[in-house]
């Protein structure tokens, strides 16, 4: 354990909502982070189709609270929690970050919990679950009608965009690290472009946006090379942000964004 309070990564894995499972996913990054005297936390999520939305966030809001109330013990500082995640994951950690203590997506916590975190990490993340302009955008969302939501857009729209971090970036959204490959075939790099102008245009917080030349979907399990870069940077980017907090969490973590 550290010798003094560490600050905090929470990770969430991917999995296109239907898997959450914490193998092979992280460990990398997590494993250079605690070498820089962080602790880590590994979630799983309720996935579906077992499982229907917001279940998934529903549980990474929960992790959070978990984590602020008893990463203490563990040598962790609850006052510093960052939350990073790659593809599904990448969504979960952003719209965790940007929905602090919203009810709708904490539902199974006491109103007075708080789901609020100093930083996010996205990679290769999906942001808008909104958009059918091309046919593999209207394939991705009869994939999240069909299987994740169960529900139709045209029915609820609001319940699609709710889940969209495109939709939710608000002025006093936390520091955000996007990273994302310009060849990603599965979640269109325009997506990570449009959210990042986005963060830029509309947060008051640092937005940090990274995007690799010729990398595709997963390149962090099949690249070592540039894996090992990228988690370096990350611990940069955290560590740049890690400051010692007193008194009471900032207030402007408060704000959900609509």
């Amino acid at each position: 354990l550290p010798s003094g309070p560490a600050p905090v990564l929470i990770f969430v894995p991917g999995g296109a909502w239907v898997v959450g499972s914490r193998a092979l996913q992280g460990h990398a990054l997590m494993a250079h982070l605690v070498e820089l005297g962080w602790v880590c936390v590994s979630v799983q999520y309720r996935a579906s189709p077992r499982h229907r939305w917001p279940s998934h966030i529903t549980d990474v809001k929960t992790a959070i609270a978990w984590t602020r109330t008893h990463i203490a013990g563990f040598g962790g500082d609850p006052n510093f929690i960052a939350i990073a995640g790659c593809s599904a994951g990448g969504h979960l950690a952003s719209l965790a970050g940007l929905t602090p203590n919203d009810p709708q997506f904490q539902a199974d916590l006491p109103a007075s919990t708080d789901t609020s975190v100093d930083a996010v990490v996205s990679i290769y993340g999906c942001y808008d679950w909104v958009n059918r302009s091309t046919p593999d955008r209207r394939r991705f969302m009869e994939f999240l009608e069909r299987v994740v939501v169960r529900r139709r857009e045209a029915t609820s729209p609001q319940v699609f965009r709710d889940a969209s971090p495109l939709h939710r970036v608000h002025p006093a959204a936390p520091p955000f690290l996007v990273i994302h490959g310009s060849t990603d075939a599965l979640l269109p790099v325009a997506d990570a472009r449009r959210f990042v102008d986005r963060l830029h245009t509309t947060s008051t917080s640092t937005t940090r946006y990274i995007e690799l030349p010729g990398a595709g979907h997963g390149f962090d399990l099949l690249d070592g090379s540039r894996t090992a870069a990228i988690t370096t940077t990350i611990g940069l980017f955290l560590s740049h942000l890690r400051q010692p907090v007193t008194g009471s969490r900032s207030a402007s973590r408060s704000g959900a964004g609509s």
